[in-house]
């Protein structure tokens, strides 16, 4: 089973992705969200949230046993934090490869009606993964896509705000928090800030 098939859940993403902008700016300031180390050990990865995570558990349409699991911060009316795992059973996991994470971001990329811009090769906690940004002109918004392959699971994680949200500290900090539990990751230190995405 490829990770092609994975995007057939993306529709699902895609719709919880994109919260509705307001209208009006809010008359006080926002408070500066907390950040706090979140763990899932049963999906085998922790993550920094500006927040507490709302979780939702769908099977991939059409690809049965195929599980996708959302986990996903909303911070104000347009900035949003998720890590998505596509969960195959066990020893079932696909191959990844750089056409299946393009194949994955590209379908990200259109039901979130964004353009991609930059995509490429990256390494997100010391394993081999990829990187794209993208911008939706319509609702004014910047995406920051990692794909995270780890055994029989495969981890996006999305970042989505304002205009140049993508190349923020706040998601890059999101991205390099990122941490595989199930002790397979490689020894080596997150390099992804060093890796950005291909032209």
């Amino acid at each position: 089973m490829s990770i092609r098939s994975a995007t057939l859940g993306l529709a699902l993403l895609a719709a919880t992705v994109l919260p509705a902008l307001a209208e009006d700016a809010p008359a006080t300031a926002p408070q500066e969200p907390q950040w706090t180390e979140f763990q899932s050990p049963e999906r085998g990865f922790s993550v920094s949230f500006p927040g507490a995570p709302k979780t939702t558990t769908a099977p991939v349409e059409g690809q049965n046993p195929l599980t996708q699991y959302d986990f996903q911060v909303s911070v104000g009316d347009d900035t949003v934090y998720s890590v998505v795992v596509f969960e195959y059973p066990a020893g079932k996991g696909p191959n990844p490869d750089t056409d299946a994470f393009v194949k994955l971001v590209n379908a990200y990329a259109k039901g979130s009606e964004s353009r991609l811009r930059k995509r490429g090769t990256a390494t997100i906690d010391g394993r081999s993964g990829f990187e794209a940004i993208a911008d939706d002109n319509k609702s004014k918004l910047s995406h920051l896509i990692d794909v995270v392959p780890a055994g029989d699971r495969v981890y996006m994680l999305v970042s989505a705000g304002p205009k140049s949200h993508a190349t923020s500290d706040d998601a890059e900090r999101f991205r390099d928090s990122f941490h595989v539990l199930d002790g397979g990751a490689s020894a080596a230190p997150a390099q992804s800030a060093a890796n950005p995405p291909a032209q």
